[in-house]
């Protein structure tokens, strides 16, 4: 009786040690399952949170060019007012009165003395009111703003104008636009490592009830985990 008490250990030991053996590797495989899971939600979570800020930014970069050109647009325009409104007027009178004088002095030869002591007379008025005019004007008073047909350079005008403002002048909402753009793709190629780190969660969550083929899915989680990582580092260095 000893004796089969003897043999029968002897052969049941070997099986309680394999089925010992079978659930420390099977324990094994859930803490690995565990810290893929762990991982992969931290990597998601600093990824997304990244790919938000981005956006924000480029949302704010978006903004900042619709001010600046709604800025750079009523400078501009207040600027031609400036020309059309308040210049323009002006150095039309003096033009005209200019023009007026120089005819009637053209006019008096062959007129009668009383007609020509007139249009003399008319002549020096329309000269004192050019005179007069121009005097509190830039445009007509400036030689530099003379064209050779007697009119005026209102381009040169505008730009000089213009130039009194140069901070406003030099505003750039397509740089603005240019930068949100980059920004928003940045934002897009980060969230686009969001894919692989997912996968990674995926593959451990189908490794936990697959224990024949945990090893392998675990494995292909830690590639797709790594593949995350390293496109959302390369996004943030390189975009």
């Amino acid at each position: 009786m000893p004796g089969d008490l003897f043999e029968r250990a002897t052969i049941e030991t070997p099986a309680v040690a394999v089925s010992e053996m079978e659930v420390a590797s099977h324990d094994r495989g859930y803490g690995g399952v565990a810290v893929l899971l762990a991982i992969a939600a931290v990597v998601a979570a600093i990824i997304g949170a990244r790919a938000s800020m981005v956006s924000s930014s480029a949302n704010d970069s978006w903004q900042s060019a619709l001010r600046t050109e709604v800025k750079r647009s009523a400078a501009a325009m207040n600027d031609v007012q400036t020309l059309y409104q308040s210049d323009l007027p002006t150095a039309v009178e003096v033009l005209k009165a200019r023009i007026l004088a120089k005819e009637m002095q053209a006019a008096e030869p062959g007129q009668s003395p009383a007609v020509q002591q007139a249009l003399e007379i008319e002549a020096g008025v329309q000269s004192q009111l050019a005179v007069s005019l121009s005097s509190g004007a830039q445009l007509p008073s400036d030689p530099a703003y003379a064209l050779p047909s007697g009119g005026y350079d209102l381009g040169k005008r505008l730009a000089d104008i213009r130039s009194e403002n140069a901070g406003l002048v030099a505003l750039d909402p397509d740089g603005l636009q240019a930068t949100g753009d980059g920004l928003a793709q940045k934002a897009l190629l980060m969230t686009l490592a969001l894919i692989p780190t997912s996968l990674a969660a995926l593959l451990g969550v189908l490794a936990q009830p697959l224990r024949r083929h945990r090893t392998a899915l675990l494995g292909s989680g830690v590639v797709a985990l790594a593949i995350g990582v390293v496109m959302a580092i390369g996004v943030e260095v390189l975009a």
